[in-house]
C-alpha cells in the first residue's frame, strides 16, 4: 500500500540580516552564577524555618538532615553546604528563636508616651515573644540537650544582652529625664524581661494565651514597676 509523503521544504541558508534579527529576538541566556544576597537570605530562612518545624515535631534526636532538607525542599547537598552538621543547625535555630523576641520588641516605645502606657506596650511585646509556642518548644529542647551543647547556654545569655539593649537605652533616657527612679537601667531591663518571660516557669508550664490571662499578667507587671520606679514626690 503506498504511503503518503509530506514534502519538506528546506530552510534557506541564514543571512546576516536573519542572524541579527534572531540575536535581537532571542538574547543570549545569562549564565547562572552565584545567587544574589536576597536569594541567599531567602534560602537560609526557608532552611531554618523547615529545621524549626522538624525539630519541634520530632525532637532533636529523631530529626535528620535528610528530613530537614526534604521539608525545606532543597537538595541534601545544599543543606550541608550551609550547615555541616545537625548540631550546627540546631544551635542556629535555637539562637534565632531567642532573637525573634528582639524582633517582636521592635521600637520599644514612642517618645513622650506616658510611663504606664509605655510599660504596657513593652511588657506586652515581651510576653508575646516569650510565650510564643515555637520559642517555648525550642527552649525546652535546649534544656533537654544542654549536655550536648555546653556552649549554647553562654551564647544565648550573650544574645539576651542584645535583646535587652533597646530597653536599656529607653530606661536610661527615662532616668536621665527624671521620669523614673532606678539605679541601673540594665538591671531594670533584666527584671522586666525576666518577669515578662515568666521567670522560667513558662518552660515547665505552658502559659495561658487567652486575652484575659495575657491582660492580667501584663497589667500586674505594669502596676508593679510603675509603683516601684515612680520618683517620690
Amino acid at each position: 500500500m503506498p504511503h503518503d509523503h509530506v514534502a519538506m521544504t528546506a530552510s534557506p541558508p541564514p543571512t546576516a540580516a536573519n542572524a541579527n534579527a534572531n540575536a535581537i529576538a532571542k538574547p543570549p541566556r545569562r549564565a547562572r552564577g552565584r545567587p544574589t544576597r536576597e536569594e541567599g537570605e531567602a534560602l537560609r530562612k526557608s532552611i531554618l524555618d523547615a529545621a524549626l518545624a522538624v525539630f519541634i515535631a520530632r525532637g532533636f534526636e529523631a530529626a535528620s538532615m535528610e528530613g530537614i532538607a526534604r521539608a525545606a525542599k532543597v537538595a541534601k547537598i545544599t543543606l550541608y553546604r550551609h550547615y555541616e552538621t545537625k548540631d550546627q543547625l540546631f544551635v542556629e535555630v535555637a539562637r534565632r528563636a531567642q532573637l525573634s523576641v528582639r524582633e517582636r520588641l521592635g521600637t520599644v516605645a514612642e517618645p513622650g508616651m506616658p510611663l504606664e502606657a509605655a510599660l504596657h506596650q513593652i511588657i506586652t511585646k515581651l510576653y508575646d515573644g516569650y510565650t510564643h509556642p515555637d520559642y517555648l518548644a525550642v527552649m525546652r529542647m535546649v534544656i533537654a540537650e544542654a549536655g550536648r551543647f555546653p556552649k549554647l547556654g553562654r551564647a544565648m545569655l550573650d544574645d539576651s544582652a542584645h535583646i535587652s539593649a533597646p530597653l536599656v537605652d529607653y530606661l536610661q533616657a527615662l532616668k536621665d529625664a527624671g521620669q523614673i527612679d532606678i539605679d541601673s537601667p540594665y538591671d531594670a531591663a533584666l527584671q522586666i524581661s525576666g518577669l515578662a518571660s515568666g521567670a522560667g516557669r513558662y518552660v515547665l508550664l505552658t502559659p495561658g494565651r487567652h486575652p484575659v490571662s495575657r491582660r492580667r499578667s501584663v497589667e500586674s507587671l505594669v502596676t508593679l514597676f510603675t509603683r516601684a520606679w515612680r520618683p517620690q514626690a
